[in-house]
């Protein structure tokens, strides 16, 4: 569908869009620099303040109720760990051995940071075969 203004209703369009988007930004211009700076400095300190007022109410109305939670809680935490403990000390029993034999066959139990820097690699070329020679890799 052709159009046969010669482009006169965009012109006009544009200019109406561009005067109304003057005017729109003269009005809500910003202040100068330093009293945007002051007014978002005023009103950080009051969200500050607001949010410290929140948290003090917040910490009022459930402070007791967390205390309370705490005091019925910990029996229960007391009990339960009472009744872990010694499975806990068999689980450890049981554990233990196996633990170190699998050391033991993986290379001679645990060794302190010390002796595993004094100890030959892993890849043989601190290891010497029965005929004296090290081995190639």
């Amino acid at each position: 569908m052709a159009n046969n203004d010669n482009g006169s209703s965009f012109a006009f369009g544009f200019l109406f869009g561009g005067i109304i988007g003057v005017l729109i930004g003269v009005l809500l211009a910003p202040r100068a620099g330093s009293e945007t700076r002051s007014e978002l400095a005023d009103r950080s300190e009051a969200w500050r303040s607001r949010a410290e007022e929140m948290a003090a109410r917040v910490r009022e109305k459930v402070g007791p109720t967390v205390e309370i939670a705490k005091e019925r809680v910990a029996p229960a935490v007391e009990n339960v760990r009472s009744r872990i403990a010694p499975a806990m000390d068999t689980f450890r029993e049981t554990v233990t051995p196996v633990v170190e034999q699998v050391s033991s066959r993986m290379g001679g139990g645990r060794q302190s940071d010390d002796d595993q820097a004094e100890s030959p690699s892993v890849d043989g070329a601190a290891e010497t075969e029965e005929n004296g020679e090290t081995p190639r890799t």
